[in-house]
């Protein structure tokens, strides 16, 4: 009895030894994956900026291991910024990184990277595209793990500038998150020359994500003052993309299309308005003349009216320096009949007394008048286009208040900025463009380019989707 019960325990034993010993082969190891911090799901980069500036953009690392520089913003020829790296002297030697912040790469549709390249008087440089799983930016690069990837980059720049070279779609799947450097390495004893880097693409189809304009000014509500001004100010800059300048050329085929058939400009310094009925387009008024938008576009003035057109900066070049991202700001940029465009010069808008110049379809030049506050030379334009100019006036006076009042000393621009950031007109310009504003209302002209300006630059005017800013902010400031 006592055996039979023991062999009956030891065979329980055995049973249940077998029975776990089954569970566990069972069991499997799951290892659940630690998701990366601070990694960026898509990018988009053209590197715009101000030429020689080095190269800042939030979240990218540039780094300069040896040398006096590194990255930095440039521009050449039709290409107006990208991120450009050169060894010009012999006696200097450069070893500088540029880095993306971590790509969400296990996470994205798009798992590919894309950039352009152009090889620049190379005589031996180091240019290697890498990537590192590791990279953290607490230290110096040299310091984490950085595998080369194999690259089609530009390579007919020995003598002098090559030719912009797109890299392909390159996978990145395999490598799971990682950051993404743009390696040089110049030699000091020679003048080594250089690589510059533009567009580059992780997981980003060029499609925007649908903005709800009732959300655009949310941050702005309830605000008045200056301090709607400046919260303004923040939401037309965030999101801004700077364009280049050769895309208003293309943009002008919608924003600025006279008869929504991308045959005509829509020019208000040769309009002529029904006057029966001046805010719809007839091109029919005596005198008037029209601009086929492709064929009839010119750099130069010509030799009088109804040549061509080209690009007004309503608010003049030389009054910010030429420099991005205003220069191509399409808000303030509106294409015009060119000879129109050298008469106004750099001169500020204004109501003209005397005038010396008259064109076409009656905007005109001369000096301006006492009761308006400021008698030098100003160009008036029509008065079916007023209000535009001056909510594109106000517009700028807002996306650019943390630098506008710098501009007080450049060119022509004292004849109208006061210095201030938040005022930012004297008086007798800020009760103009405030009559202008509120004389002319805004039309659905300025309603679709406005539409059509945020569908590529991703910012908007405020002043035409909310008239009432312009009064809230500025009309207690000048009686």
């Amino acid at each position: 009895m006592k055996k039979n019960n023991f062999q009956f325990l030891l065979l329980l034993s055995l049973l249940s030894i077998s029975i776990w010993s089954c569970e566990k082969e069972d069991q499997e190891t799951v290892e659940i994956p630690v998701e990366d911090e601070n990694v960026v799901a898509r990018i988009n980069e053209k590197f715009f900026g101000n030429q020689y500036d080095q190269l800042e953009i939030e979240g990218w690392t540039n780094y300069k291991t040896r040398g006096r520089g590194g990255f930095q913003y440039q521009s050449h020829y039709s290409n107006p910024s990208y991120a450009n790296i050169t060894v010009y002297n012999t006696g200097e030697e450069r070893r500088t990184w540029l880095i993306t912040p971590k790509l969400d790469v296990r996470n994205a549709e798009d798992k590919t990277i894309s950039f352009d390249t152009r090889q620049e008087y190379d005589a031996g440089v180091v240019f290697k595209v890498m990537v590192s799983p590791d990279y953290d930016g607490e230290a110096a690069p040299e310091e984490y793990t950085w595998e080369e990837l194999k690259v089609t980059i530009s390579e007919d720049g020995k003598t002098g500038y090559g030719s912009w070279v797109n890299s392909g779609k390159v996978d990145l799947a395999s490598y799971g998150n990682v950051s993404v450097a743009f390696y040089y390495e110049g030699d000091e004893r020679v003048v080594s020359g250089g690589y510059s880097i533009d567009n580059f693409i992780f997981n980003d189809d060029g499609k925007e994500e649908p903005v709800d304009p009732s959300d655009y000014y949310k941050n702005a509500e309830g605000l008045e003052g200056y301090e709607l001004k400046s919260a303004l100010a923040s939401i037309t800059t965030t999101g801004h993309e700077w364009i280049d300048y050769g895309d208003l050329w293309t943009l002008y085929h919608t924003s600025d299309d006279k008869y929504q058939k991308s045959e005509i400009i829509w020019d208000m310094y040769s309009d002529i308005p029904d006057p029966n009925n001046p805010t719809v387009p007839d091109g029919v008024q005596p005198g008037e003349y029209e601009y086929q938008i492709t064929i009839d576009q010119c750099g130069q003035s010509g030799s009088g009216e109804g040549h061509c057109y080209n690009r007004e900066h309503v608010i003049p070049q030389s009054w910010f320096d030429k420099k991005s991202p205003m220069v191509a700001d399409a808000h303030h940029i509106v294409p015009v009949d060119a000879y129109v465009n050298t008469m106004r010069s750099n001169n500020p808008f204004g109501i003209v007394g005397n005038a010396s110049w008259t064109s076409i379809n009656g905007s005109k030049l001369g000096s301006g008048t006492a009761e308006s506050g400021y008698t030098g030379k100003v160009f008036e334009p029509i008065d079916e286009y007023k209000g535009d100019f001056a909510r594109m006036y106000l517009y700028m006076a807002t996306r650019y208040e943390s630098q506008i009042g710098s501009w007080v000393n450049n060119g022509q621009a004292g004849t109208v900025l006061d210095g201030s950031s938040n005022k930012v007109y004297q008086d007798w310009y800020l009760k103009l463009m405030l009559e202008w504003h509120n004389a002319d209302p805004v039309s659905d002209k300025e309603i679709d380019r406005n539409e059509q300006i945020f569908e590529l630059q991703r910012n908007r005017n405020p002043f035409i989707d909310h008239p009432e800013y312009a009064n809230m902010i500025w009309g207690d400031v000048v009686q």
